[in-house]
């Protein structure tokens, strides 16, 4: 049995905070397992919030003193999350935060420079985890179905909602994955207009009913139509499916109720229709009990929810283990699931 320990750095286009997940992996006879020793989400200071949105319309100069900056911070984050757990990974996983993803032209960037974190914690870094699948074909996305195959096997599906919705599951021996649609993205945009930052347990929306028209208009956004593998942008979000929320007439609790039904709708036509199948729910999304209550009224599976911190950790997780097969030169990223020319080892490492 081989062991190896690594801390996964996660921050997600809802803005909710910094994921950090000290996680210990064992390989054995080609199986393996993990276990999540500590973990932290750390809440953005509003500052933080203002640099990662603005940093959309940023001047080339300053996207590069932000990338720095940022990296610096989570560096900073990292020591402190480390010295007050006692611990020492093998490596540190940066995912880092998505500005632009555009796969079609051939670019992905995410903020928090990976040499920068390397020099602040003193310790190997890995980060860039999109771009080789990139300039290989591929979406650079989505990137968990590595860890969804070889960590959570026993589910037929792996579903993460985040602020956009992904899933993965296994279809003719091969890991098959996608960007189903917004999540908490849409569900977020229309609770700041409440001047709240989310809508605890689906509280307004489940006061609100149908508006069949923006049901119908969400459904029919072009992206829909794409086959997979395909994923779906911060700007995409932005520019077909926002100005549909706010042009709509509707009422806020019913504008923020077709959402949710729009999202488990997708959700239902992304699975087949197999009661004997199961779905594995993690992300921030799975604490919206309104939501979850319209998946499964849409899908005929099991719907499972682990604890907490499998919710809150899941993809932490995956990218501490996506860290730890690029330190080992192993493949680390599925073209079954990107769309890439061939499997690859994604990342670039920086040493302290």
């Amino acid at each position: 049995m081989t062991q190896y320990t690594a801390l996964g750095i996660m921050s997600g286009s809802s803005f909710d905070g910094l994921d950090l997940a000290y996680c210990e992996f064992s390989e054995n006879e080609g199986k393996w397992s993990y276990r999540i020793i500590a973990a932290e989400t750390i809440p953005y200071p509003e500052e933080w919030k203002i640099l990662l949105q603005e940093s959309f319309y940023a001047s080339g100069e300053k996207l590069m003193e932000n990338d720095v900056t940022y990296g610096k911070f989570l560096g900073g984050q990292a020591s402190g999350f480390l010295r007050k757990h006692g611990l020492k990974p093998d490596i540190i996983a940066s995912h880092g935060h998505t500005i632009f993803h555009n796969p079609k032209a051939g670019y992905s960037l995410q903020l928090g420079n990976g040499q920068a974190i390397a020099i602040v914690t003193g310790i190997e870094t890995v980060n860039n985890f999109r771009n080789k699948d990139i300039q290989m074909g591929g979406q650079g996305a989505p990137l968990v179905a590595v860890g969804d195959r070889l960590l959570f096997s026993e589910y037929d599906y792996c579903l993460n909602l985040g602020g956009i919705g992904n899933i993965s599951f296994e279809e003719k021996g091969q890991r098959q994955a996608f960007d189903i649609c917004p999540a908490n993205q849409l569900l977020n945009h229309l609770s700041r207009q409440m001047g709240l930052p989310y809508d605890k347990n689906g509280e307004t929306a489940s006061l609100g009913k149908l508006s069949k028209t923006l049901f119908d208009e969400l459904n029919s956004v072009e992206f829909y139509k794409q086959p997979y593998p395909k994923s779906l942008s911060n700007e995409q979000v932005q520019e077909f499916f926002l100005p549909l929320l706010d042009n709509s007439p509707a009422l806020l609790e019913d504008k923020l109720y077709t959402a949710a039904k729009h999202i488990a709708y997708q959700i239902a036509s992304a699975t087949d229709s197999s009661s004997s199948k199961n779905i594995l729910l993690t992300g921030g999304g799975a604490h919206n009990s309104f939501l979850v209550e319209a998946i499964r009224r849409e899908c005929p599976q099991t719907i499972y929810l682990p604890e907490a911190q499998i919710v809150d950790f899941k993809e932490a997780l995956i990218f501490a283990f996506m860290g730890i097969l690029r330190k080992a030169g192993r493949i680390n990223c599925l073209a079954s699931a990107t769309g890439a020319r061939r499997d690859s080892c994604c990342g670039v490492i920086y040493l302290p």
